[in-house]
């Protein structure tokens, strides 16, 4: 019995992990997508006054740091009994919208566009074969961290963040500078969407496994609604449930190979009930881009709107058509904004159980939290690349099957697994908070 274990370090991510295929006798034995990185997050903010865990979370991850102190917010504010003024809540919504913006400009011009457009090794040749777009790529970027600057004081672990307000407001003059900003990051990126969007018509190579089930998992949090949303491939809903019957409804799977866990469906088992979270799964939603008029009659919006034909590569579409729709969401939020309302009444010292949720931009973001008397007594995180992990190491091993030769995988099976993993725009720091 012959064995071969080829190792390949997953580049273009955010955080590190190695991809491990181990081929026996001419069949595919495992795949695996290994993260060994160990943080401890939960455990270690046990006893810590809330009102500092917001600012210890952001740590997790300087690409999400934004994402993290928000639904840990919303998570210590439920369980304080706090009602937070709806300024407060749109204006959070707006710093995490520019989050997107600043995380799918990275992900898609910087980490995956290279792949589909021949620059192998990344932005430094994206910038010589199509500086135009690059130099697009890095306003979009730019936009992004400055919407979250004005509001948060930092492009990275913002500083505002208060229980029921923010510790530093902002002003009129920082309300017309994200206004201007998103103005010009709408009318930027749809011109770059009819520009590029036809890189994507042809880009249809890495197919979802015919015989795994797929869950697309959005969650809708708009002012009266409270909703997770289970969808088939055709868009039927299958399965919908409230934020108070998530831990009813969402079971994790442990191995020993890796410190990432494994979520899924309860009610749906294991692997019947894995999940697909981010930029797809949002797309499935009523108010999605997909609705949106700038975009509807866009050939690449019909590709989408085709479901029999969405490929992996769906995603990076989903991603830039997001940019946009979430410029015109951040100054639709603008306009409920009302800087004399910007407080709550707190008690610092309440006991309660909290749980914040939102779409952060690789998709669901969960922080739940058992409050005693002012302090973290438990803690429990939920982030997108945890929700997706399995479908990643499903999808290596079909493309590994798919792409054997003897006993290696072929050049071409090597590329699509590479490309198969940026795909997907992993965050790894989050992954093993």
């Amino acid at each position: 019995m012959s064995k071969k274990i080829i190792l390949q370090k997953a580049t273009r991510i955010e955080g590190n992990a190695s991809i491990q295929i181990e081929v026996d006798n001419g069949s595919v034995k495992t795949a695996r997508f290994l993260v060994q990185e160990f943080r401890g997050f939960e455990s270690f903010v046990r006893g810590t006054r809330v009102e500092y865990v917001p600012h210890m979370v952001s740590r997790i991850c300087g690409l999400c740091s934004t994402a993290h102190q928000v639904a840990s917010i919303k998570a210590i504010e439920e369980a304080l009994g706090v009602q937070t003024p709806r300024s407060v809540s749109a204006l959070r919504e707006i710093q995490v919208l520019g989050e997107w913006i600043n995380s799918h400009a990275l992900s898609y011009f910087f980490l995956t566009m290279p792949d589909f457009v021949g620059a192998s090794s990344g932005i430094f040749e994206l910038l010589q074969s199509h500086p135009e777009i690059a130099k697009e790529a890095f306003a979009l970027r730019d936009a992004g961290l400055k919407i979250v600057r004005l509001l948060g004081r930092r492009t990275s672990h913002p500083v505002t963040t208060g229980v029921g307000r923010f510790c530093a407001e902002p002003d009129e003059t920082d309300i017309n500078e994200i206004r201007s900003i998103a103005s010009d990051v709408g009318e930027r990126s749809l011109r770059l969407i009819k520009q590029i969007g036809d890189f994507h018509l042809t880009s249809k190579s890495i197919a979802f496994p015919s015989d795994q089930q797929i869950n697309f998992v959005a969650y809708d949090g708009e002012q009266g609604k409270d909703i997770f949303c289970v969808y088939n491939q055709a868009g039927n809903l299958e399965l919908s449930f409230s934020r108070a019957e998530f831990m009813d409804n969402i079971s994790e799977l442990r191995t020993d190979w890796t410190l990432a866990k494994f979520p899924y469906l309860t009610n749906y088992g294991f692997p019947a009930g894995i999940m697909l979270v981010g930029p797809l799964s949002r797309s499935y939603q009523e108010n999605s881009f997909l609705h949106d008029p700038d975009l509807t009659n866009l050939d690449l919006a019909g590709m989408l709107r085709d479901r029999k034909s969405l490929t992996l590569e769906s995603s990076d579409a989903c991603r830039l058509l997001e940019i946009h729709w979430a410029a015109k969401k951040i100054l639709h939020l603008l306009d409920e904004v009302d800087l004399a309302q910007m407080s709550a009444e707190v008690d610092m010292k309440a006991s309660g159980q909290g749980i914040g949720v939102l779409e952060a931009p690789r998709g669901i973001l969960m922080h739940s939290y058992l409050v005693n008397q002012g302090k973290i007594e438990r803690m429990r995180l939920m982030v997108a690349t945890q929700f997706n992990n399995a479908y990643i190491n499903l999808l290596l091993r079909d493309l590994a099957e798919k792409h054997l030769n003897g006993d290696s995988i072929s050049p071409e099976g090597e590329r699509l697994i590479g490309r198969c993993v940026r795909i997907f725009d992993p965050c790894l720091s989050c992954a093993t908070h």
